[in-house]
């Protein structure tokens, strides 16, 4: 007949060679892990070894660390190892009430170990006891290795003596004796202390019992004092209850005042926010009338600005005036002692001469006549700038060619054909009328008896 399993299944991942998740169930009977070297048979073994709270003497490792997986080169490293035991408890062989146990044991690179009881986390020492009740725990022999069962054969009758208690379940209660007398020489310890300390405070037991006394006598006064405190503030409650009815009522009343208020506020509030809206209407008004001032002072400024020049323009032209007509005058005077001295037989007249100094005179009183307009039109100067300065620039070229018909005048007089006139005429400069030019041109004429009562204009 076969015995049932007590190890139902193992649940390795991250130790050592078993990097992924693998479950190996086991049945009934006598089970064989079959594999050739390298396949990880004597990992398997460790595994229980470890879970069951092997602290690496037996797991072939220097280092906790080293049964995580360290990785390969198709596989990384992975951070935690951990195992999982499910065991058959329905014999009670471990002092727990569930029927199936699962043991369980965590470790991560940080150092850090979990030991899992039905997975929840428990103490190591917890998991010890919990296994030496059924004789699992610090079992050299619970698991035999190669060569151990010709070594138990080999051994002499007194070294089979500590196999034979392993067995039996001596060495258990021999290890719970050692412990219990670590307790007991730790107890002893603790109770030379205790008695040292006992000595050192014997002294000081009057003193402290009549503190103690003081402390009772103190803790009676503060009852008494509290009796009294309460009894005060009893009285105290009674006044102010008295005090909160009174107040309640004039608060009653002050709440109804506070509510008329409130009223009659509101009724201000709109009052007030009905003045602000026509306030804003006439600021947004004033504030337009404002802007328009502004610009109607602008416009004025603008004019006035205008006016001044104008009147600059003016006062210059009436300037201009006062000296041509000055100049005129002279002209005129210089012309009368002219013709005085051509009060005398002249000799015969040349025709050719006479029409270019009528010319001359012609379009010397055309450019008078063109200044004289000009000065009367000074009010619309400044729209009529180009205008002026294009016929300024025509009078120039007549005074030009007058100018040269007055040096070809002045030839022949040179050459002795006529006597000589000298007579001033305006010079326009740069396309404007400037100051005038004394410059006396010479000009040749015959007078007759017509031309001696004609005077010749300036």
């Amino acid at each position: 007949m076969t015995a049932p399993a007590r190890l139902l299944s193992v649940r390795l991942q991250g130790f050592k060679s078993f990097a992924e998740r693998t479950v190996v169930t086991f049945g009934p009977g006598i089970s064989a892990v079959v594999g050739p070297n390298g396949s990880g048979k004597s990992n398997l073994a460790d595994a229980l070894r470890w879970t069951l709270g092997e602290q690496g003497r037996a797991l072939r490792s220097r280092k906790a660390e080293d049964v995580i997986w360290a990785g390969s080169d198709r596989r990384a490293a992975v951070g935690m190892a951990d195992v999982q035991l499910t065991l058959d408890n329905g014999d009670g062989m471990l002092p727990v009430d569930f029927g199936i146990v699962e043991l369980g044991r965590r470790l991560y690179r940080s150092g850090e170990n979990e030991y899992l009881l039905n997975r929840q986390r428990v103490r190591l020492r917890d998991l010890v006891d919990l296994l030496d009740g059924a004789h699992l725990a610090e079992n050299a022999f619970l698991f035999i290795g190669q060569g151990m069962v010709d070594q138990a054969l080999a051994l002499r009758p007194e070294e089979r003596r500590p196999l034979f208690e392993e067995v039996a379940g001596v060495r258990r209660h021999e290890r719970r004796r050692r412990r219990a007398e670590e307790q007991l020489a730790e107890s002893e310890a603790n109770l030379a202390r205790v008695e040292d300390i006992v000595a050192e405070l014997r002294p000081q037991v009057r003193r402290l019992a009549a503190q103690a006394e003081q402390a009772t006598s103190r803790q009676t006064a503060g009852d008494e004092l509290l009796d009294a405190l309460l009894a005060s503030a009893h009285v105290r409650w009674h006044d102010a209850a008295l005090g909160i009815a009174s107040s309640a009522a004039e608060l009653g009343k002050i709440r109804a005042e506070v509510n008329a208020s409130l009223n009659q506020l509101s009724v201000l509030e709109s009052a007030s926010a009905s003045a602000a809206a026509a306030l804003d209407e006439r600021s947004r008004s004033a504030h337009v009338l404002r802007r328009a001032a502004d610009e109607a002072r602008s416009i004025l400024t603008a004019v006035q600005l205008e006016e001044g020049r104008q009147q600059s323009e003016r006062d210059a032209l009436a300037r201009d005036r006062e000296r041509l007509d000055q100049e005129r005058a002279a002209a005129e005077a210089d012309l009368v002692v002219q013709r005085r001295r051509l009060a005398v037989p002249i000799p015969e007249r040349d025709l050719a001469l006479e029409a270019s100094l009528a010319e001359a005179e012609r379009d010397l009183a055309a450019a008078l006549a063109e200044v004289a307009h000009l000065e009367g039109v000074d009010a619309a100067r400044g729209a009529d700038d180009a205008a002026l300065r294009r016929a300024a620039a025509a009078r120039a070229a007549e005074a030009e060619q007058a100018d040269r018909r007055l040096a070809d005048a002045e030839r022949h007089v040179s050459a002795g054909l006529c006597p000589m006139i000298r007579v001033s005429a305006p010079k326009i400069v740069g396309g404007s009328l400037g100051m005038p030019s004394m410059r006396p041109a010479t000009v040749c004429s015959s007078f007759g008896p017509s031309t001696l009562r004609r005077p010749i204009s300036s």
